[in-house]
Order: C-alpha cells, then sequence, then structure tokens
C-alpha cells in the first residue's frame, strides 16, 4: 500500500521523517538509511530492507541451510593448498 506524507526541507537541508511514518516503518533514531535518486524522484530506504532485498535475491542460488561463506572460505583454501 503506498502512503503519501508530507514534510519539508529545512534550511539547513535536513529532512524530518514524521513520526508515524517511523512508526509504520519500525526505524528508529541513528537508523542508516539509503537515499536513491531516479529521474526526479528520491526515495529513502531503510538499510535493513536493501539488505533484505539484496538477500532474497540471492536465495535461489542456493540450497536452504547452505552458508556461502561456508563455501567461499572452503573455496579459498582449496586454493591456497594448490599453491
Amino acid at each position: 500500500m503506498t502512503h503519501y506524507t508530507h514534510t519539508r526541507l529545512g534550511e539547513d537541508r535536513r529532512v524530518t521523517i514524521p513520526a508515524k511514518v517511523c512508526t509504520r516503518l519500525g526505524l528508529t533514531a541513528g537508523e542508516p538509511l539509503v537515499w536513491e535518486e531516479e529521474g526526479n524522484t528520491l526515495r529513502l530506504i531503510p538499510c535493513n530492507h536493501l539488505l533484505r532485498d539484496v538477500q532474497a535475491a540471492f536465495a535461489p542460488y542456493h540450497a536452504p541451510g547452505e552458508s556461502l561463506v561456508d563455501e567461499l572460505i572452503a573455496e579459498r583454501r582449496a586454493e591456497a593448498a594448490r599453491e
């Protein structure tokens, strides 16, 4: 569902995120955020949401319970052993 909320750019170019938006998205003070600029549109994305999206995009490439980190470490150790 799309929600529209209005805010203003302050004189020091700061933007305050309305409390109801923070509550709805579970944002807290100090939360890392990413600005995405596309044409004349800005999107503000919480980093944890972005991370979740990236993880979901890569999920089809490995089996559940399989650790890509462990696989990478094993590959690197095998390469080092061959050298």
